[in-house]
């Protein structure tokens, strides 16, 4: 038990010590929400050890393990949306997304200890959406690599914690724990090592207006303005941030923390962005009739035209087809904003 204990502390400790680094860091949103993620698992995972090893504070642990395992499903969700799309704020309306696990606590409280059960299942719901939601924008996410790869492995991380927290219920026995702990060092670690070499997509920039760093990512925008507008290079439906950032031989990091500052959008949002500004061209152009809404989807760079539809009645809220007939000029309503 000595030995569940150390590897416990460590890995949880470890854990813990990226979550104050990452709510330290700045006041992006999908910051603050690893680090509570990081939170609650860490919570979880040590309930399962401390409490084995300190039987006369069962419940007090059991019911923060309860607690934490129910925000578990919505913070990774809510991370996901944020990771993605700089603009996504929590509503009013997301914050009963955690009230059930507040709710669960109290009962625990009271010797209740079926919601174990609930709110295992409760984070494999919201894994399981979670990854529908990102099949849902596989083409635009999935252009940000870099980020495809991040939320990829915190996804599988947390499915195989939770393999572990499902044989903890089924079978009490302590090689389920020493199972539990060791998955999360491998986890937490695991996760480390890929965003220490990468962390500076996750660092904010503390800079003053016209200071060298400024003056590099304004420098590196207008590049990519021009590939951009001149080249078209958002046409080819297989791009991706380190695709571009090898064109323009900088690090993938360095491209998207350039376009983020210039434009205020994400590599993902300015993609989509030219996309249908190029699809409304071409369905207002003369002639265009004889082009069909699939050809005009590949011609502007997606890959499927279920993406273009979504993205398209996203933007404009209307389908293409709408939009062909009311014969709207997209360079007038929706000219390109940079960030100056």
């Amino acid at each position: 038990m000595q030995f569940l204990l150390v590897i416990s502390s460590i890995a949880c400790g470890h854990a813990l010590f990226w979550a104050v680094v990452l709510f330290r860091l700045n006041n992006r949103l999908s910051n603050r929400l690893l680090s509570l993620l990081l939170v609650m698992l860490a919570l979880r995972v040590g309930k399962s050890v401390t409490g084995f090893v300190f039987p006369g504070h069962m419940d007090f642990f059991s019911t923060m393990g309860l607690i934490s395992m129910a925000q578990i499903g919505p913070l990774a969700y809510f991370f996901t949306r944020s990771l993605f799309d700089n603009s996504f704020r929590l509503r009013l309306v997301d914050f009963l997304h955690f009230l059930p696990g507040i709710v669960a606590g109290v009962f625990a409280l009271m010797g209740r200890w079926g919601f174990y059960y609930v709110f295992t299942a409760h984070v494999i719901v919201y894994v399981i959406a979670t990854a529908y939601f990102l099949y849902k924008n596989r083409e635009v996410y999935g252009a940000d690599d870099l980020k495809w790869q991040w939320i990829t492995f915190i996804l599988g991380g947390i499915t195989i914690l939770w393999i572990t927290f499902v044989l903890q219920l089924i079978f009490y026995h302590p090689l389920t724990y020493r199972l539990i702990v060791i998955s999360a060092a491998v986890v937490f670690y695991s996760l480390s090592l890929w965003a220490i070499p990468r962390s500076k997509l996750f660092v904010a920039d503390q800079r003053k207006k016209h200071d060298d760093t400024s003056t590099q990512h304004e420098e590196l925008g207008k590049r990519i303005l021009e590939l951009f507008e001149k080249s078209e290079i958002y046409c080819d439906p297989n791009l991706t941030v380190t695709k571009l950032a090898s064109q323009l031989k900088v690090p993938a990091y360095l491209a998207s923390r350039a376009i983020n500052s210039y434009f205020d959008k994400s590599f993902s949002e300015l993609l989509v962005q030219y996309r249908i500004r190029k699809s409304e061209n071409l369905l207002v152009a003369d002639g265009s009739k004889a082009l069909t809404i699939e050809a005009i989807a590949y011609e502007s760079g997606f890959n499927t035209l279920s993406a273009f539809y979504s993205a398209f009645k996203k933007i404009n809220k209307i389908t293409p087809a709408q939009f062909r007939d009311r014969g709207a000029s997209s360079a007038e309503r929706y000219p390109l904003i940079v960030n100056r």
